[in-house]
């Protein structure tokens, strides 16, 4: 199976600038014009984004099928649409406060002002890009970790035709000892750093093993801040990713380690972030939700794993609420429940995983 950071990137250069100018230049309708033709480009030939989609609406309501199933999934390919909308529209500064309802933004701005830094999980539901209004104009210290050469055109493409810089990232591919101490700084002076607890590490490969010479096991950081101790090899660390399989929506489905480990060595504060569409048209409006999940500044090393576990599933049943709250919205359009077998968590060998968030 293909994993879904291997998925290639759809569409040229040019189309895509053509439809970011399109938004920019003309407004909502028309790029809602323009980008249906593309959509149903997509949803009748891309078969594995399709199949992804009938799956999830199957498992949410086992009764759809034929026409009505067909109808579901286009739905949920538009709001998929719409979600790029809004991400153009984040990137260019063009949402405002007002439009986001809920206590989320009050929240993250109190923690912020608290000094109460952390680590914050987000999923592929909703739209994070929207959060940007709010880091931005509030000067909070937000900090994505992220695997960018995924949607690497688009992202260029976006800073190109805004003039605006991207939210502060950082590919966790190329961390290293200096970059994992940088974001234990980061959450020591109250800043966050965001990170996707829904997509499973990136497989390496021989290519991947041979550039990542530089990369380092999680627990091998740790010890090397505090004991002085030799990191292991980046072989090792590349070879086993680490994977948990979590109740979710019915069936286990596989969820990262890392964003729980990294919390677990940073003894921090974990966070919950969500940004939901609740309202369409010309003035779309957002739901903004940000609350305290856990923290890990008493967790001791001999009870890192059992924490780990107990709050991966946690984490799982929170999401699974969102996503049937809102669930075309979940834009995981690949086999999520069959991502990567399960491996056996243990947090004191483990290998800090690339990260999408």
């Amino acid at each position: 199976m293909t994993h879904w950071a291997r998925l290639s990137e759809t569409g040229s250069t040019t189309g895509m600038r053509l439809m970011v100018t399109i938004r920019r230049r003309l407004g909502a309708w028309p790029f809602r014009i323009a980008l249906f033709p593309v959509l149903v480009w997509y949803f009748l030939l891309r078969g594995v984004a399709r199949r992804a989609s009938f799956d999830f609406l199957k498992r949410l309501e086992p009764e759809l099928g034929g026409v009505r199933l067909w109808a579901r999934s286009f739905a949920h390919f538009m709001q998929f649409g719409e979600a790029i909308m809004d991400k153009v529209s984040a990137w260019s500064g063009e949402i405002p406060l007002s439009s986001l309802t809920g206590t989320g933004p009050e929240d993250l701005r109190d923690a912020a002002l608290r000094g109460e830094g952390g680590i914050i999980l987000v999923a592929h539901h909703g739209n994070l890009d929207v959060i940007n209004a709010i880091g931005e104009r509030h000067d909070i210290d937000l900090c994505a970790l992220v695997h960018t050469r995924h949607a690497e055109k688009f992202n260029q493409l976006l800073e190109q035709a805004t003039g605006r810089k991207p939210p502060q990232m950082i590919e966790v591919s190329e961390i290293t000892p200096a970059t994992a101490m940088a974001l234990g700084d980061r959450v020591n002076r109250g800043g966050f750093v965001v990170i996707a607890a829904d997509r499973v590490p990136i497989p390496p490969t021989a290519d991947d093993a041979k550039a990542d010479t530089n990369s380092v096991e999680a627990n091998s950081v740790e010890a090397n801040m505090a004991e002085g101790s030799r990191p292991a090899s980046p072989a090792s660390a590349a070879a086993s990713p680490r994977v948990l399989h979590c109740d979710f929506i019915d069936q286990p489905a596989p969820f990262p380690q890392g964003p729980f480990m990294l919390a677990a060595l940073l003894r921090c504060h974990v966070y919950t972030l969500s940004c939901i569409r609740e309202q369409g048209g010309a003035h779309p409006r957002f739901r903004v939700d940000f609350a305290p999940f856990d923290d890990s500044l008493a967790v001791k090393r001999s009870g890192r794993e059992a924490w780990i576990q107990q709050a991966m599933q946690r984490h799982a049943r929170h999401l699974e609420a969102r996503v049937k709250r809102h669930p075309l919205q979940w834009f995981n359009f690949f086999d999520f429940w069959h991502q990567a077998p399960d491996s056996t968590s243990n947090p004191d060998s483990a290998s800090t995983p690339k990260q999408d968030a």
